[in-house]
């Protein structure tokens, strides 16, 4: 059975003025965070100072600094990096310094989130694999389909669930 699809997708758009005002708040909004997200990534990458302002359609100012707002706009006034005192040299190491190890933070979250969802998917093959593909386990199967053992364990089990679910029930009462 053949989809259509239901949206255009990403398109390229020609770069013109939006008139619509409406559109062109939301394409600030959108495209304003890829910036500051390329620009974040152009000062990591690089090791480089960067400050970027940007006034929205309405005239509300937005700003990315990396490593202060400081010691950027101290770079643009005095160039010659001898001259900054070394109150600011050593607030600037310590910025940079403390978004090294976010950075790291960050990198090690990612990594432990890449295995875990390998983890997941490994753990979905096996219950495929233990299911013969279905995707459900042994509650979506009918009773008729169990063995003797497999009634026992189950009632045994659904005991339990019932003896638990008494006890909280009296401790919620009392």
């Amino acid at each position: 059975m053949d989809r259509m699809k239901k949206t255009k997708g990403r398109q390229k758009i020609p770069i013109a003025r939006i008139e619509k005002e409406s559109d062109c708040f939301a394409t600030f909004s959108k495209r304003r965070l890829g910036v500051f997200r390329k620009a974040s990534e152009i000062s990591t990458l690089c090791n480089v100072d960067i400050g970027i302002i940007i006034y929205s359609p309405t005239g509300k100012p937005f700003s990315f600094f990396h490593p202060t707002m400081e010691s950027v706009v101290g770079r643009v006034q005095n160039p010659n990096p001898r001259l900054v005192n070394d109150a600011s040299r050593l607030l600037e190491a310590y910025t940079r310094n403390r978004v090294f190890q976010l950075n790291q933070m960050l990198d090690k979250l990612a990594g432990e989130l890449e295995a875990e969802k390998e983890r997941e998917t490994q753990l979905d093959e096996v219950v495929k694999s233990q299911t013969g593909g279905g995707g459900q386990g042994w509650w979506g199967e009918p009773v008729d389909n169990f063995n003797k053992e497999q009634v026992e364990e189950f009632t045994g089990w659904l005991k339990h669930l019932q003896s638990e679910l008494v006890k909280e029930l009296e401790k919620r009462a009392s």
